[in-house]
């Protein structure tokens, strides 16, 4: 029986209301009280979890992805040489997560491979 490497990513997030004068200042205030550990994210922060091949699967071949985004509309166009998708796209949170979706229901990738113990893989990258 084959052995593989799964990576678990799990995303913490919560919102923090800081008053400041600026944005620029509230999150510097935040990201200050975040590493003195004033705020520390926990279990009631998980937002997401996920589970990948590791190390990542390498793209299977060549692609060209074109994307077009209409201002006025709020509509964001992606397209390759087999599809064209659009979707109402309202902020960069939004951008990233179509773009997210459509290539990985686009790129075609290597299968997944059998891997070797990572405990010596990362032995010998410290070296």
């Amino acid at each position: 029986m084959d052995k593989y490497n799964i990576e678990i990513i799990e995303t913490l997030s919560r919102v923090v209301e800081q008053k400041a004068n600026s944005y620029e200042e509230a999150e510097e205030l935040v990201s200050n009280k975040y590493d003195k550990s004033e705020i520390i994210l926990d279990y009631e922060d998980k937002e997401d979890v996920m589970f990948k091949p590791y190390p990542s699967q390498e793209i299977k071949s060549n692609f060209i992805v074109n994307i077009t985004y209409n201002k006025d509309k709020k509509i964001l166009f992606i397209k390759n040489d087999k599809d064209v998708k659009s979707y109402k796209c309202n902020n960069v949170l939004d951008l990233k997560l179509f773009l997210g979706s459509f290539l990985e229901s686009n790129i075609e990738l290597e299968p997944v491979k059998p891997e070797i113990d990572i405990r010596k893989n990362k032995k010998e990258h410290e070296r």
